[in-house]
């Protein structure tokens, strides 16, 4: 596992944080998620991915990602997005580098940061967003988004003063597929922010799905446990709702649902694979394992040996 933090800006204050765990060699190139923290554009803070970045880790995602923005006075719109861009163009730029699928590039946002999310999804094709993010086409597009709880008609700080983004206005035939979750019962971000949005992707014939929770307030879904309320009822957490965002996102982004066994796939005519990469260099005193020998780990014959293909013939117990 590798852990490299990138500058998205000149003033260094926009980062994405890349953990890559896909190990060479790659055989199959995997999703990648970059999660946008809440925080009321106050702050923002890397823990915050843990919860959906281990889940995604779980389902085979090789690269998952951070992004922290600039956040209280030096937060501006539209530039965190033409940042986020820029990590999504990033991740394209390495895709071959880190083992990641280009097409599978899902983004991931709770509070504040679904807002971002869910403005990228809506604006990446804007020729000047383009331009400040280096982008020619969709490299800054991002394939699916996981939004929760958003403040998704809100006031944004600009370069000259606050401007109004009612994303509900934004969807239209560029908009990414988009899963969102939410709490009936936040009282911070009402529960019709999501519902608008809902509506504003039906309108426009987008991909979508939600799960609103019944119970409890404002971060709740993305627990990772269930918290209980004042009125005795247990709230939900992101167990409630990530088995359907999977599906969705698989379903989404054509990554297969039910694994299929994989098979080394056949070498370019004229190569070998030298496998000596695989294993490491035979002990002094040992010896091939015949046939007969396996399986190890019998009551007879519990030592098992250092290499899978070889037995320790000359050993000394440690004690």
């Amino acid at each position: 596992m590798r852990v490299q933090t990138f500058d998205l800006n000149a003033e260094k204050t926009a980062k994405l944080i890349v953990t890559v765990s896909n190990v060479p060699p790659i055989f199959q190139a995997t999703p990648a998620l970059i999660h946008v923290p809440g925080g009321a554009f106050m702050f923002c803070s890397e823990s915050d991915t843990v919860t959906i970045g281990s889940r995604c880790m779980g389902k085979g995602f090789g690269v998952t990602c951070t992004y922290l923005y600039p956040v209280a006075a030096d937060y501006r719109f539209p530039q965190v997005v033409i940042w986020l861009m820029k990590g999504i163009k990033l991740l394209r730029d390495h895709a071959k580098e880190w083992g990641i699928n280009p097409n599978q590039i899902v983004i991931s946002g709770n509070s504040a940061g679904a807002f971002i999310c869910m403005t990228t999804g809506n604006l990446w094709n804007r020729p000047d967003l383009m331009q400040e993010a280096g982008c020619s086409g969709e490299e800054g597009k991002p394939d699916a988004m996981i939004l929760g709880f958003g403040p998704m008609f809100c006031g944004q700080q600009t370069d000259n003063g606050i401007v109004y983004v009612p994303n509900g206005e934004l969807v239209g035939a560029q908009t990414s597929p988009a899963f969102f979750h939410h709490a009936r019962g936040d009282s911070l971000v009402s529960v019709y922010q999501t519902i608008a949005m809902l509506d504003a992707m039906e309108r426009a014939k987008r991909p979508y799905a939600a799960y609103i929770s019944s119970d409890g307030g404002h971060g709740e879904t993305s627990s990772s446990n269930r918290m209980l309320s004042d009125d005795g009822k247990t709230g939900p957490c992101i167990d409630d709702w990530f088995e359907q965002a999977w599906h969705f996102m698989a379903n989404q982004l054509g990554i297969p649902q039910i694994q299929k066994p994989f098979v080394m796939p056949p070498m370019p005519e004229g190569m070998s694979m030298d496998m000596s990469m695989f294993r490491p260099a035979v002990p002094a005193g040992s010896a091939p394992i015949r046939p007969d020998e396996m399986p190890l780990g019998q009551a007879d014959n519990i030592h098992m040996p250092f290499n899978a293909g070889i037995r320790d013939a000359n050993f000394t117990v440690y004690k």
